[in-house]
């Protein structure tokens, strides 16, 4: 197979890398790129993308301003990254990061730019932890230019502040828990929730009827549709029940094997999507009967949590029963699916795991995330006062 020019893939380690002399600059300007857990198609058509970047001669004519680099390096840079990672990096770059850098070189975005950029932020009312992400965005977009030789000095010298964020409560009491997860054994109050919802139209008179009829409404909570749609809601329960026991992230759940569970041995070994890295979970008792019941659904499949159907729960289908549970529950706060996570490493540090288990359970390297995670809940806090009284 002739070599193609730049171009040198690394099968066992998945890696491509690039290199070559952008057009016009008379061998003076080289570009390198390095990126990770590509086949050999996808470094095919990154070589592609690469060598129509040099002949194009867009790095020949100087620094680049942000807006240049980010129309020039995003997508590569983004391309392992998550779908719901990507959406929330192009709102911070198409609202702010453009709005306010995108005429600016690269190398003149410095720390009291950056002090500015927050200053800006904050003047239009966004919260701090939407600042610190756009700011945390902000250098990493800088350090990729860095590490492309596109830029030959990170600009930011001086430390950057952080905007001081209000910790929000984000995992569920042992009551909430409770509450949540008896909405799936509970047809009566799903119905109750349905009639509820119920809209009726005004009363109509008709030629084509003997008396005047109400049209509209919608599901009626008595009817056998209503049935059937509690059963597609209570589908999901195991799905929770293994969220809230494993600490696993939603895509993880989702891309679960069978092979990665050990039921014999009580132990769940996956490798993190988002960080590549393994986690390693006991078995509780709750997470072995969730399990049991999936796997009498799933027929022993390649995938753990599937429909009836044979299918795996869509990212919308698991939001929307989630936003229903917690409805039916009565809890009316803050709360997304990502904090049964959160509810995992709480419920572990109440019951005085090391934080080395933690973070080894939630597959961090180091005890720091998990410090994030892991807060000893409201119950154990009220051990503080039997002590103090018990004096």
């Amino acid at each position: 197979m002739k070599q193609l020019p730049g171009f040198k893939y690394e099968a066992r380690k998945k890696r491509v890398i690039l290199d070559g002399f952008v057009r016009g600059t008379d061998g003076k300007v080289r570009r390198q790129r390095t990126i990770d857990n590509v086949t050999r198609d996808e470094a095919l058509t990154l070589w592609r993308e690469f060598r129509a970047d040099l002949d194009s001669g867009r790095a020949a004519t100087g620094p680049l301003t942000l807006r240049q680099f980010i129309h020039a390096f995003l997508a590569i840079i983004a391309k392992n990254h998550e779908p719901s990672t990507r959406a929330m990096q192009k709102t911070l770059i198409d609202n702010h990061l453009l709005r306010y850098f995108g005429d600016t070189l690269l190398k003149d975005i410095t720390s009291i730019r950056v002090v500015d950029f927050m200053a800006d932020m904050r003047e239009r009312k966004l919260s701090p932890s939407y600042i610190n992400n756009a700011v945390r965005l902000l250098k990493m977009l800088l350090r990729q230019a860095v590490e492309r030789d596109v830029l030959a000095d990170y600009p930011i010298k001086k430390k950057v502040p952080k905007e001081k964020e209000t910790p929000l409560r984000q995992e569920l009491t042992t009551a909430e828990r409770a509450r949540f997860f008896a909405t799936f054994n509970d047809e009566l109050g799903f119905r109750e929730h349905v009639n509820a919802k119920r809209a009726m139209g005004p009363i109509e008179l008709s030629d084509a009827f003997t008396t005047p009829r109400r049209f509209g409404g919608g599901l009626r909570g008595d009817s056998e549709a209503a049935g059937a749609c509690f059963k597609r809601f209570q589908e999901l329960r195991e799905f929770f029940v293994v969220a809230v026991e494993t600490g696993l992230r939603k895509s993880d759940l989702r891309n679960l094997v069978w092979s990665q569970v050990d039921l014999a041995g009580g132990f769940i070994r996956v490798v993190m999507q988002k960080t590549k890295l393994e986690a390693e979970i006991p078995i509780s008792r709750a997470c072995r009967e969730a399990l049991r019941v999936a796997e009498s659904r799933s027929g022993c499949e390649t995938y753990v949590f599937l429909t009836t159907s044979g299918c795996r729960y869509s990212m919308t289908r698991i939001r929307r029963v989630f936003i229903l549970a917690k409805k039916l529950a009565g809890i009316s706060r803050r709360l997304r699916p990502h904090d049964l996570r959160h509810t995992f490493g709480c419920r572990l540090a109440s019951k005085s795991v090391g934080l080395q288990i933690i973070a080894k359970a939630l597959g961090h390297t180091t005890t720091r995330m998990a410090e994030r995670y892991a807060r000893p809940s409201e119950e154990s806090m009220r051990e503080i006062v039997a002590a103090l009284d018990s004096e």
